[in-house]
Order: structure tokens, then C-alpha cells, then sequence
């Protein structure tokens, strides 16, 4: 299952708890995870409208006046909150991207920031409760539409600032941004701060079946756009996973230049690599190299073919991959405890290879060949090889 935010009419973080809620997320992990927190506050999820469209708004009310919090004071009270350690992490790395954010934007430390309306209770009650919903939904991957940001001015605790605020527009930083004509204030730090914290995809989303939606709103209503945002909670319409594929077709360099560039991109995580012998330009002889990655990684493999194999261009092209169900297993055989690869079928039949490194390792330790141990552990009944 995953889940893919249209950003609508903006992003804020009050916004993505209604959206979560909306969307089927679990009202009593909300309200566990409200109870465990500390201060003096309100609050309800209301059944609202926005240009006529119904969803549910989110509404804190705190009673705190103007309290100033440093990081590690919003991190103490996140560590006493009830949270899973996923949850946590995100809600802490959401705090964390602020802290550094408003330090670029006044020039001093993240951990000697003053947080002002971003560590009131509201915005830690807004993070921790977006935090445990998404972790309640537990979603394979969060996908993200543009950030609407909005135009204007903001008032915030050092007066009128430009929209984005300072600090919004560092969190900003890296992320597609659109609705630069959109009317006030579209993207606040807190929405912001939690879209990096969960590491957003803001890449194409793949084909998906869309399973249920909910829509969150803003607390304003403004006639330009709707101000809400739609959580959709949705599966892949297709079976297996979307990668991307690089290919390039090197005739300058040595079998030992490609081959020390495939190691390393192997290394790096790539998923696959690997080279073909080819023909290139003038009867040349060549290597097509072909690199498979996960798409979000396709900037940083592109740049490492770019460095590793001083190639001109890579063509890219998206792929799906299917992939047989398989796991790891530990077995005890004639030549001691080796790790074995299991592929699974759909019928429930199973098919099962040692891992070779670790057999190899084995054998080596036992003065037995590769192909010696292999022969042992098919001699024994328990082997499975």
C-alpha cells in the first residue's frame, strides 16, 4: 500500500493529521498519542467545507502564551510522548530540519534556535499526531505533488516576512514548488518541515489504484483555490516495482576501467550492472554498460556514470521489475551453519541455494573446492542445495 498527497491548495500540519484521519488512518492512535503530551490544550476534528468540498479540519487550541523552546526541550517531550520509534524518528527529524532551517535564516547554531511559533504546543501536537498516523497507515512509500507556496506576506514573532517565510524557503530547498500566484501564506514550516521528515517522493507517481481518499483542510477559505489537500491511499496497478534502467555505450575506455566502474556502482547500491559487448561508431568494439537503481537514486547513478566511465550521455528508461518471493534462512549442513537463498512460488513450492560468498568461506576454511563442498551438500539429504 501507498500513499500520495496532492497538495492541492497547500500543505500545514494540521492539514496532514485531517488528511491521514480522512483517509482511514485510526482515530484512537490520535488520541493516544494526544494524551501523552504535555501542556494545556484542546481538541476536535471538525466536518467542514472548503469551496463546497467536504473534509474534516483538525483544531488545537493552547492556552500557552508566547513560550520559547529550544530543539533539545521539543525533542525531550517528544522522547515521553507515545510514539513508536519510526514515528519518533520522523517526528524528530521534521524538528530537526526546522531547527536547521531557522538557524541559515538568523545565523546562529540549530541547537541555540528559539523556536517561536513552531514550538508551540500546536505544531508538536501537529507533528507527533501526523508522525503516528502515517506510522498507523504504514504505507510502502509516501509519494508528493508540487508544493503550492503561496504569495504575499506572513506575519510571524519578527514581523512581516515575504511568502515563503525565511525558514520555509531553506525547508524548500530541493523540493518542486508551484501556486506562486495562490493568494496568503500555502506552505507552512511545521507541513513543510514534515514532508522532509518523511522523506517524501516527489518523483512521476507509477500507475496505482486508488483504494480510498480523504481530504484535509486549512483553516482559511480563500476563493482562488480550495484550501485542502487529499491524502490517497492507493496499490500498485501493476505487480512488481518501478526502477530505472541507464544504459551507455563506452568505446574509450579499458575492460579494466568499465569493470572497476561496475564494481562500484554495485557497491553503491545499484541494483544491477553490468556490461555487453558491442559495436560502436567506425566498427569501434565497445561495452554498453546497463545500470539498474530505484528511481529516486537515478540523479546520484547518472552523476557516478558521468565521473566513473567519462561517458557523453546515458539513455534512461523506466522499468518494472517482477520479482519471485524469497528470503534468507540459516541451516545447519555437513560443513556448518551457511545462510540459504529460498525462492518461494505462488503454489507454495520452494526452490533453495547456499549463499555462495558464505560457502565459499566455508570451504576454503575446510581445504575443499567450491564445487567439493557443493557435492557434500547435495550428498546430504538435509542440504536442500
Amino acid at each position: 500500500m501507498d500513499l500520495y498527497l496532492n497538495l492541492h491548495g497547500g500543505v500545514a500540519g494540521d492539514m496532514l493529521v485531517a488528511g491521514l484521519l480522512a483517509a482511514g488512518a485510526p482515530r484512537a492512535t490520535l488520541e493516544e498519542v494526544l494524551e501523552s503530551l504535555p501542556g494545556e490544550f484542546r481538541w476536535e476534528v471538525r466536518d467542514e467545507q472548503r469551496q463546497g468540498i467536504a473534509g474534516q479540519r483538525f483544531v488545537v487550541d493552547a492556552d500557552e502564551g508566547h513560550v520559547h523552546r529550544h530543539l533539545s526541550d521539543v525533542l525531550a517531550i517528544l522522547a515521553d510522548a507515545a510514539l513508536s520509534a519510526r514515528a519518533r524518528g520522523w517526528a524528530e527529524a521534521a524538528f530537526r530540519a526546522l531547527a536547521d532551517a531557522e538557524g541559515r535564516a538568523h545565523g546562529v547554531a540549530p541547537e541555540s534556535v528559539h523556536f517561536h511559533e513552531v514550538g508551540a504546543v500546536d505544531a508538536i501536537v501537529d507533528v507527533a499526531a501526523a508522525c503516528a498516523l502515517l506510522d498507523a497507515l504504514s504505507p510502502h512509500t509516501v509519494r508528493c505533488s508540487p508544493v503550492p507556496v503561496g504569495s504575499g506576506v506572513v506575519r510571524c514573532a519578527h514581523g512581516d516576512m515575504p511568502v515563503p517565510a525565511p525558514g520555509t524557503a531553506f525547508l524548500l530547498e530541493g523540493m518542486p514548488t508551484c501556486g506562486r500566484d495562490l493568494a496568503g501564506e500555502r506552505a507552512t514550516p511545521t507541513g513543510v518541515a514534515l514532508l522532509r521528515g518523511w522523506q517524501v517522493d516527489f518523483g512521476p507517481p507509477p500507475a496505482a489504484t486508488l483504494l480510498r481518499s480523504g481530504h484535509g483542510l486549512g483553516s482559511r477559505d480563500p476563493q482562488d483555490r480550495a484550501n485542502l489537500l487529499r491524502v490517497e491511499v492507493e496499490e500498485p496497478a501493476l505487480g512488481g516495482e518501478w526502477l530505472v534502467e541507464l544504459r551507455t555505450l563506452i568505446d574509450d575506455q579499458t575492460g579494466e576501467v568499465v569493470g572497476d566502474a561496475l564494481e562500484r556502482l554495485r557497491t553503491a547500491g545499484a541494483v544491477d550492472a553490468y556490461a555487453c559487448a558491442a559495436f560502436g561508431k567506425k566498427h569501434r568494439p565497445a561495452f554498453e554498460v546497463v545500470v539498474l537503481c530505484e528511481a529516486e537514486r537515478q540523479a546520484e547513478f547518472e552523476a557516478s556514470c558521468f565521473g566513473l566511465l567519462g561517458t557523453l550521455g546515458i539513455r534512461v528508461t523506466p522499468v518494472r521489475r517482477a520479482r519471485a518471493l524469497r528470503d534468507i534462512e540459516m541451516r545447519d549442513t555437513p560443513l556448518g551453519p551457511l545462510p540459504f537463498k529460498v525462492r518461494r512460488g505462488e503454489g507454495g513450492e520452494s526452490w533453495s541455494k547456499p549463499e555462495f560468498d558464505a560457502l565459499r568461506l566455508l570451504a576454503e576454511a575446510q581445504g575443499l573446492t567450491p564445487r567439493e563442498a557443493l557435492e557434500r551438500l547435495q550428498q546430504d539429504d538435509g542440504g536442500g542445495a
